[in-house]
């Protein structure tokens, strides 16, 4: 039942083509219906058993006794060629019916299905965009297979069943009313026998979505180990560990071909099993209805109609335990879009960023699970003030920038900007007035431009080449052909780090923030691309606010405030001169550094 909410949640918005489908699938459920008892005259046309007189019914529900009326009626005034032609050109008008409405309803349901799974893609892509990963967790490998095998999955398996699930109980309720105006005996005894069958089914059924979750999370790890492969395959070489990787593929490789056996096997068993079911409840309504036949308790045209209407009582039944087994193997990947779609951060709109005269975090703590990541930390920042926050690695650091741009939020204490809450900001007014340079530079194929304004409009080429100028990278376009048309290749393969590290920081200037945040820029660079950034960088922090985090001296000695964390709190603050005439873990820090 949860499943069947699930797809009616995601249905909701296109309820008016969900109805539609409802309406056609229906309306081919009564000629499906309409058709069956059409075979009655065949049959007392080839046995010779057209009744001489027919009562009329006194039931408006009796369907096959107004067939037969209807029919001898007809023979009686137009004689039976024109009743024959009459019931042959019925038959034909019904089954055209019953397909064109048959072909509506599947119109109508495929571009709910196809917008179902768009909607479902941009949720998840919307996550991605907005969430703050635990790396420890969640690989990128497993994310790039929910996007993509998880969706498609949904698509084929749960997304078919839907088409199923309107069509087959219609058929199936129709053709039980059609076998209870025949014979109600016949039809009950009928039943017992198909309950069993129904139980059989559901029992094998339920553990098909266990499996599947397992197959589609071993499918994750294998991409995962695909991705860090194209990353590190030049060191994976070097250190000559590549057979250990190859087993390690292997091993996810084996796992995943296994559970696919268990899985596809178990799918696959769904079809033959029905099948095979059906056909001995068939076998045994022959031999019983046979018996109602030979004692005269049913004329044997019924029996035919009655066989007829239980046929497609057996077919949608056996659709629609095969979309059962497809729904539970789905419904695996369903559970991984829609579990990682809810734990995105719901944004809430607040009032526009003004930062006029501080920055304030009082008595902010963050812990995450069992582990104290930060413990009552308090400092201010002064508008136009540059601040660095130093410390060992796990120390807290970027935990601060991740607090202030509100990707997570504090377990207490809380964050002001110019006395207000940060709780209270519009995060997209903020994020217009800050602007990020982070350790591992973010550049796709694409060209200079497109890396530098990353989709933002309303930037000028005044704006772009100030950003480029202050960030020392004029002289990289300028020896370019293509200039700022210059394609940089996937990740910037086609730029040296610190050109890549500067590109970050005309991205970061180009709408000429109030704050700036370097998290780590120098850290991965040679001596001669850290003199080039730092350069860049101290251009930058003119007449602006920052907040700097590095390990290099050469990039904090300049701050008019240093805070020096250890686990998780500040435990010394001041100038870079101030601390290191303390002799405390700052000028332990800084000597170390220095060695």
């Amino acid at each position: 039942m949860k499943d069947i909410k699930t797809l009616l949640q995601l249905m909701a918005p296109y309820k008016t083509k969900v109805a539609m489908s409802l309406v056609c699938h229906l309306l081919m459920a009564v000629f499906t219906i309409i058709s069956i008892p059409l075979i009655i005259p065949f049959f007392h046309f080839l046995f010779s058993t057209t009744p001489e007189a027919v009562l009329r019914p006194e039931s408006p529900f009796d369907m096959v006794g107004w067939i037969e009326y209807s029919f001898v009626a007809l023979i009686e005034a137009r004689g039976p060629q024109v009743a024959l032609l009459f019931i042959c050109g019925l038959m034909v008008l019904t089954f055209f019916f019953k397909n064109a409405f048959r072909y509506l309803g599947m119109w109508f349901m495929i571009p709910v299905r196809s917008h179902i799974v768009s909607d479902l893609r941009i949720g998840l892509y919307e996550s991605y965009l907005v969430s703050s990963f635990n790396q420890a967790e969640v690989k990128r490998g497993d994310l790039l297979t929910r996007i993509t095998a998880d969706v498609q999955e949904v698509e084929f398996s749960i997304l078919r069943f839907v088409q199923t699930f309107f069509k087959a109980p219609l058929v199936i309720v129709c053709s039980i009313l059609l076998m209870l105006s025949i014979h109600k005996g016949l039809t009950l005894f009928v039943f017992v026998l198909m309950l069993f069958t129904v139980l059989v089914i559901g029992t094998l059924s339920r553990t098909l979505k266990k499996s599947s979750n397992r197959l589609q999370s071993t499918l994750g790890g294998l991409t995962g180990v695909v991705d860090e492969t194209l990353d590190g395959a030049l060191v994976l070489r070097v250190f000559r560990v590549m057979d250990k990787w190859k087993k390690k593929f292997s091993s996810y490789n084996d796992a995943y071909k296994e559970d696919f056996n268990k899985v596809i096997r178990r799918q696959e068993l769904s079809s033959p099993l029905s099948e095979f079911l059906g056909v001995s409840v068939v076998v045994v309504l022959l031999w019983y209805g046979a018996h109602l036949v030979f004692k005269d308790e049913l004329i044997p045209e019924a029996f035919f109609a009655f066989v007829f209407a239980f046929y497609h009582v057996i077919e949608p039944l056996k659709s629609f335990s095969t979309a059962i087994y497809n729904m539970k193997k789905g419904s695996a990947s369903l559970d991984r879009i829609l579990e990682f779609d809810q734990s995105k951060p719901q944004s809430v709109d607040g009032d526009a960023f003004q930062f006029n005269k501080s920055i304030e975090f009082e008595r902010v703590s963050f812990s995450y699970e069992d582990k104290q990541i930060l413990n009552e930390i308090s400092f201010r920042i002064n508008k136009g003030e540059k601040i660095a926050i130093v410390g060992d690695t796990g120390s807290g650091k970027s935990t601060l920038i991740a607090l202030l741009l509100k990707v997570i939020q504090p377990s207490s204490g809380r964050i002001l900007i110019d006395g207000q809450n940060l709780d209270s900001v519009d995060t997209t007014s903020l994020y217009s007035q800050v602007g990020v340079v982070t350790q591992f530079p973010f550049v796709y194929n694409g060209t200079l431009k497109d890396n530098l304004l990353i989709g933002r409009d309303g930037i000028s080429i005044d704006q772009l080449e100030m950003a480029l100028s202050m960030a020392g990278l004029e002289d990289y376009v300028e020896s370019q052909v293509e200039g700022l048309d210059t394609v940089l290749g996937d990740r910037g393969e086609n730029m040296s780090g610190g050109e890549r590290q500067r590109l970050t920081i005309a991205r970061a200037l180009m709408e000429d923030p109030d704050l700036l945040i370097f998290d780590e820029p120098t850290s991965a660079l040679d001596p001669v691309a850290e003199a080039k950034v730092t350069t860049a960088m101290l251009g930058a922090l003119k007449d602006r606010t920052a907040i700097i985090i590095a390990h290099k001296i050469s990039t904090i000695k300049y701050a008019d405030n240093i805070f020096f964390l250890k686990d998780g709190s500040i435990s010394e603050s001041g100038t870079h001169q101030e601390l290191i005439t303390q002799d405390g873990a700052y000028n332990t820090y800084v000597n170390l550094a220095q060695e």
